[in-house]
C-alpha cells in the first residue's frame, strides 16, 4: 500500500496558499511557477483529510498516492543553487563556486529548509550584510530546521554556534548537514523548544536567528532580549508582509529596533539592534 500522498495545485495568491498549509499543519512542500500562478506540491505521509484546508477559491485541488518514495528529494533534486552573497547554496547534484565563496551543501530530502524560500534568503542576506561590519562569535540558531542559517554563520567564521529546533528530526537534518559541510565542530545542534533549554540559560549571544513564525517570534522577543548581547543583533523571518508590522511593534516595545528590513515575494526579513 502506498505511504506517501501528494496533493497538488496553482494558485495566484502564494503567500495566501502558503498560509493555508501552515494553518492546515502541511510541513512539506515545493513551488514553480506556472501559468496562472505557483504550482504547490504538498507530500503527506498517510491520507490528509482536507476539509479543513482552506486554499484560495482559484486553487484547485488534485491530491493522488504515492509509492513508497523520498518524493521530498526527488522534487528538490533539481533546484538551482541559491545565491546570496558571499553563500552559495547547493545540492549534491551541483558544484561548488570557487574562490571567496562560502559554499553551503544541503541534501535533497532535507525539508527543512533548502534556502530557496523567501524567508531563508532574506535571513541569508541580512547575514551576508552584517558580516560586512562584523563577525558575531556567539550565535543562536532558534528553530533550525535543516541548520541552513547555522552553518552559514559557522562558515562565515562564527566560532561558537547553538541549533535548536522543537523537531527532533529536523535536528538530526541539521547536525548531517554540518557534518557534511565541515562545520560539525562549531555547530552544537539539540531539541529545544525557543530558548527554554538549560543549554542558553545565563547565555548572551551576539547573534539571535530565528526563522519561524509570526506568533513564536512575538512570544519569544522577551527571551531573545534577555538573551542578547549589548551591541547585538536579532534576525527574523518567516513573515509575510503583512504580519512584519506586528512583529515590529513588538519589538520596539522591548528597545529593539529595525535596523534593516528585506522584503522577498510576499515575505519579510528583519534586523534588529537595541
Amino acid at each position: 500500500m502506498p505511504t506517501s500522498w501528494k496533493l497538488s495545485f496553482t494558485a495566484k495568491d502564494s503567500a495566501a496558499a502558503e498560509a493555508a498549509l501552515e494553518a492546515f499543519g502541511a510541513t512539506l512542500w515545493a513551488t514553480t511557477q506556472a501559468k496562472g500562478g505557483t504550482r504547490f506540491e504538498v507530500y503527506f505521509d498517510g491520507q490528509p483529510d482536507l476539509t479543513t484546508l482552506d486554499l484560495p477559491a482559484d486553487a484547485k485541488q488534485q491530491l493522488a498516492a504515492l509509492p513508497d518514495k523520498d518524493w521530498v528529494a526527488e522534487s528538490q533534486s533539481g533546484l538551482p543553487p541559491v545565491v546570496a552573497p558571499p553563500f552559495h547554496l547547493h545540492g549534491t547534484h551541483d558544484t561548488p563556486r570557487r574562490g571567496g565563496w562560502r559554499n553551503i551543501e544541503m541534501q535533497a530530502g532535507a525539508a527543512f529548509g533548502t534556502g530557496h524560500h523567501g524567508t531563508t534568503l532574506g535571513c541569508l542576506m541580512l547575514l551576508a550584510d552584517m558580516l560586512k561590519q562584523h563577525t558575531p562569535r556567539r550565535v543562536a540558531d532558534i528553530g533550525c530546521g535543516s541548520g541552513v542559517l547555522a552553518i552559514a554563520a559557522a562558515k562565515a567564521g562564527c566560532h561558537a554556534v547553538l541549533a535548536s529546533d522543537n523537531d527532533p528530526l529536523a535536528v538530526a537534518v541539521a547536525c548531517e548537514n554540518a557534518r557534511l559541510n565541515h562545520v560539525a565542530p562549531r555547530i552544537r545542534c539539540f531539541t529545544a523548544t525557543g530558548m527554554a533549554h538549560p543549554t542558553y540559560h545565563g547565555r548572551r549571544f551576539d547573534l539571535i536567528l530565528a526563522n519561524i513564525l509570526a506568533a513564536p517570534l512575538r512570544h519569544l522577543a522577551s527571551d531573545f532580549d534577555r538573551h542578547l548581547s549589548p551591541r547585538g543583533r536579532v534576525i527574523v523571518a518567516g513573515l509575510m508582509d503583512e504580519q512584519a508590522r506586528a512583529v515590529i511593534a513588538r519589538y520596539r516595545g522591548i528597545g529593539l529596533l529595525v535596523e534593516q528590513k528585506i522584503s522577498i515575494g510576499a515575505w519579510t526579513s528583519l534586523c534588529f539592534k537595541r
